[in-house]
This record gives C-alpha cells, structure tokens and sequence, in this order.
C-alpha cells in the first residue's frame, strides 16, 4: 500500500504555513527614518575617516581649511561631504560623489541638528552646519574655510563638552545620531 498526504492534512500544512506568514510579513516592512540614520551614520563615520586616512598638511600656510567635514542643510534636507571644494568620491559607486543629497527625497524624512555643540557655517546662513573631523578623529563644528589658524577660527571650534545631535524625523518616528566631543565617536538612538 503506498503512503500518502489526504487532502485534509495538505490543507491543514497550508492553512498553518498562511498563518505563519500573516505573522511574519508586517515584520518584514521597512522602516524609512531607521534606514536614513543609519545610511547618515555610515556618512559620517565614512567623513572620519577620509579625515583619518588624508592628513591634509602640506606646506601650503592654509592646508587645514582642506580638511574633511559633512555639511547639513536643514532647510533642504539635504548633506554633502566635502574638503574645502572638493566633493568625496562613493566608493560604491566612483562616478557619483556625495554632493547635495536629498534625505527627503530619498527616505521622506527631515533633518535637524540640536545642542550648542553643533555650531553653523555662518550668520547669515543659520540652518547650514558643518561637523568636520582632524587627523586623529576629533568632531569640529562650523566651516574650515573660516580658521585663521590650525584649530581656531571665527566660527569652528573644537567640540568639547556635549554631544552634537543630528536628528531624523518623518512625523511619527525619530532617530538621532550623536556625535561625541573629543573622540567623534558617533552611535544612533531611536
């Protein structure tokens, strides 16, 4: 006599695998402010370490205005990775570099930057911020192009004290990177 599935336990199987399923997929939906942080903290980290890797001394009396930093425009929404003019290559992609982009457009998120860490380009531009690293890491605050000498200058300072915050919103949900004084360590919080 040869064994076999009844048609009661082959739908018994599919009713149970339906179930399953019914559980499993609400898991599987994607979270937009999650994946834009944490795309934003690897654009940071990845800032630190072109700073680690491209100690920018040259003999040159202005060769620290070259070094590396990540520009927010909260008005915008949007970030660049830049030295002085010079815009970082993808490395996923070398024909691409990352100049003005869009978290808006990409994950329908907003972007703001809290704490008195997180110092503005200028004045006359108060959402544009600039969070640059130096050789061995340290977070600055403001734009390189404004020192008049290796670590100081009208508007850049060495953070010190309290975590710049950098946070991602879409209405209901929020995540926040902070970046660290004097070590630049940068970690995620939801």
């Amino acid at each position: 006599m040869k064994k076999a599935f009844t048609l009661l336990e082959l739908v018994f199987v599919i009713v149970v695998i339906g179930i399953l399923a019914a559980l499993v997929l609400p898991r599987i939906k994607t979270n937009p402010v999650q994946e834009a942080a944490i795309d934003l903290l690897s654009k940071i980290r990845y800032t630190q370490h072109l700073a680690l890797i491209d100690d920018k001394y040259e003999s040159n009396i202005a060769w620290y205005k070259n070094r590396w930093q990540i520009k927010f425009n909260t008005n915008t929404n949007r970030y660049s990775i830049i030295s002085n003019v010079t815009y970082a290559i993808n490395p996923s992609n070398a024909s691409t570099n990352f100049s003005d982009i869009d978290l808006k457009q990409k994950y329908d998120v907003t972007l703001s930057v809290n704490g008195t860490e997180c110092g503005v380009v200028n004045a006359a531009n108060a959402n544009t911020y600039a969070i640059g690293f130096d050789y061995v890491g340290r977070p600055f605050t403001g734009d390189f192009n404004t020192f008049t000498e290796t670590y100081t200058g009208t508007d850049v300072r060495l953070v010190k004290t309290n975590d710049c915050a950098i946070v991602l919103t879409n209405g209901s949900q929020t995540a926040t990177i902070n970046i660290t004084p004097e070590t630049g360590y940068a970690r995620l919080t939801f």
